[in-house]
């Protein structure tokens, strides 16, 4: 039997934020680009996630991520994460229309598919062992991506705001998360220095806290995330290249 990929380190990445479009903007999206980050704990690489955007057509968005084991980890841990999420570009942000998930390489591989219906306010799982259809309002996304969300968000709120506020569909639940606006910070990451803005998604139900570090030099893409709980950081995301995002570290 093979050991299943860690249940911490899988929610960081896929769940490092959740997130929803905020106030009506003019903003443009990012161009086509590829980010590839190091997942770590106690100095020791642990797996890989690529992040990959692209505009198929105009107004349209495909967005994909791929989170797995590296190394001397993939001897114990196989499993493996792809989500994606395809839909529209609009000034609020992005707006999904299908999103897609699949674990494999353990004893807990599955698929879900969530299709968002517009037009009746609804999203429908077809998971066929856990079906559901849930309600959901107009600044609904999936959990994947949020990262693109919040680079958009980012980049054209008031600087005057401090907080902000998501929701996301996810395993049967309309979820609200609130992240807070801390500090300007400078990070040192494989890929280099940025300057990026300090961000915690505090639990609301425990003392764990996210925290992530936006870098404006690359459109607000998170350079770094961090998982704490009980005083202790558990795990680490960094940068490790970037493709396609017009700025260079300091």
């Amino acid at each position: 039997m093979r050991a299943a990929w860690p249940g911490p380190l899988i929610a960081l990445v896929c769940g490092l934020l959740a997130l929803a479009p905020a106030a009506a903007s003019t903003g443009h999206p990012p161009p086509d680009f590829e980010a590839h980050y190091e997942l770590g704990k106690a100095g020791i690489t642990l797996g890989a996630a690529d992040l990959r955007f692209s505009k198929p057509f105009p107004g349209r968005y495909d967005y994909r991520l791929h989170t797995r084991a590296t190394g001397v980890t993939r001897l114990v841990f196989r499993s493996e994460v792809l989500e994606s999420s395809r839909g529209r570009i609009t000034a609020d942000g992005f707006r999904p229309d299908v999103y897609h998930y699949e674990r494999r390489g353990d004893d807990d591989a599955r698929r879900a598919e969530l299709r968002f219906d517009w037009r009746d306010g609804e999203v429908v799982n077809d998971v066929a062992e856990y079906p559901w259809r849930m309600d959901i309002t107009p600044d609904t996304i999936d959990r994947v991506i949020s990262p693109l969300q919040l680079m958009h968000d980012l980049e054209e709120r008031d600087p005057a705001d401090t907080q902000l506020v998501y929701r996301i569909a996810d395993g049967g639940q309309l979820k609200t998360y609130a992240l807070d606006i801390e500090a300007t910070e400078t990070v040192s990451t494989p890929a280099g220095r940025f300057e990026a803005l300090r961000i915690r998604r505090q639990d609301p139900d425990s003392d764990r806290y996210t925290l992530l570090w936006c870098a404006p030099a690359l459109d607000y893409l998170a350079v770094q995330v961090e998982q704490h709980e009980n005083g202790d950081r558990n795990f680490v995301m960094r940068l490790a290249r970037v493709d396609g995002l017009p700025a260079t570290p300091d």
